[in-house]
């Protein structure tokens, strides 16, 4: 991987954290300004699509399957920050994710790593889950925001591999992505109208732009990480997108107050070890 992609994969990983911890942070319901964000981020790429242009028809059927999955993934999220915080779901979401879509991007996609990386990843991900265990521990977490966490999990590595896979035969990475959102945020405010009107209705100015800009974060922060995926393998770009969860630890006891001990910060630790192993890699 060379250093400037690397860059660019912790850019969007700082950019990821980011819009989470909106999902997260204020006085109003999670599952409403996850649902808003996903809205604000179709509205930030319609018009950012009249520049990139659409994605080569070849990758439409990729397009169509990433939409409902990142339904999936915003409804998801939402429950979970409703029930867990956000320093305590986002490292079990984004920690167990990384090795699984390695192993699946090698076993289905023929991608080989070499040993370092390999190493790299396991401490990566040690590190990450790490700092979830410790959230258990404190009482963070419970039997519902587990279950909750681990399909997240899953459906991240479902669109990690098809969105890693549509970018490639998009020819235009950029377009794959916005279009993927513009559907994502158009099934999500079709399904506010009919499940969450008052809500929707409701939101005020300062709401509507927050999720704006939150939903133009979302999209620059995976639309980076999508051309990565055509410059690297989907696994190993995958692995270095979830340092994320490093940036959310400092977000989660500067800007949201959350408890952050001694175990969470040789954690963080771990990532950085993990991380500086799979750039050697």
């Amino acid at each position: 991987m060379s250093l400037d992609v690397f860059a660019i994969i912790l850019v969007a990983a700082f950019l990821h954290a980011s819009w989470n911890a909106a999902a997260k942070s204020g006085k109003g319901d999670p599952m409403v300004q996850a649902n808003l964000i996903a809205v604000g981020s179709a509205l930030s790429a319609v018009p950012a699509l009249l520049v990139t242009g659409l994605p080569d028809a070849a990758s439409s059927i990729y397009v169509l399957a990433s939409a409902l999955i990142h339904v999936a993934y915003f409804i998801l999220i939402g429950l979970a920050y409703r029930y867990a915080d956000y320093s305590a779901i986002y490292p079990l979401v984004r920690g167990s994710a990384p090795l699984f879509t390695t192993i699946l991007a090698m076993l289905l996609l023929g991608e080989t790593l070499n040993s370092s990386t390999w190493l790299g990843i396991g401490v990566l991900c040690g590190g990450i889950l790490g700092l979830g265990v410790d959230a258990i521990r404190r009482g963070g977490l419970n039997g519902r925001s587990l279950l909750i966490a681990a399909v997240t999990a899953a459906i991240v590595v479902s669109y990690t591999l098809v969105d890693g896979l549509g970018a490639r035969l998009s020819g235009n990475s950029a377009g794959y992505l916005l279009t993927m959102m513009a559907i994502t945020g158009a099934l999500m405010g079709l399904g506010m109208v009919f499940h969450q009107r008052s809500a929707l209705l409701g939101a005020p100015a300062s709401l509507w732009g927050k999720s704006i800009a939150a939903g133009a974060i979302a999209n620059i922060s995976y639309g980076t990480a999508l051309w990565a995926m055509t410059k690297a393998p989907i696994g190993l770009v995958g692995a270095v997108r979830e340092t994320s969860v490093l940036f959310a630890a400092l977000i989660a006891m500067v800007v949201l107050k959350e408890r952050f001990g001694v175990a969470r910060w040789a954690a963080s630790l771990m990532i950085v070890a993990g991380l500086g192993l799979v750039k050697a890699g």
